[in-house]
């Protein structure tokens, strides 16, 4: 699945993906992004070589979330490591305009390359 992901956004590099507790995700938040709160999905990219980055996901914050969303567990987990790994290929949603462009490429990963898997 990530690969598919990589391979269309003409990235050849790994990404480590780690699933951790709320309070992991609480303290990284805050750290980095001055946000104490938990969130689903954090990206740090590392732009080396063999490396694009790392996606840390918040399994509690996702299995709190899924039933928000309408779909189970291990669909609202495909959907915030689709954000993150956008994230590590350069997307972000900081304006209206970006968040439109994230979010079409996140419905058509979605859609069009994981329902399979």
């Amino acid at each position: 699945m990530v690969k598919a992901l990589l391979k269309h956004e003409k990235k050849n590099a790994f990404v480590n993906i780690i699933l951790c507790n709320d309070a992991t995700q609480r303290e990284l938040n805050k750290n980095w992004r001055k946000l104490d709160k938990v969130t689903d999905v954090l990206s740090f990219a590392w732009n080396e070589p063999a490396l694009l980055g790392e996606i840390y996901i918040a399994e509690g914050q996702v299995k709190r979330q899924a039933p928000m969303y309408g779909c189970t567990y291990y669909k609202e987990l495909k959907r915030v490591l689709v954000h993150g790994l956008l994230h590590l290929c350069g997307y972000g949603h900081h304006d209206k305009a970006e968040r439109k462009v994230m979010r079409q490429k996140e419905i058509f990963y979605f859609n069009e390359l994981w329902q399979k898997f």
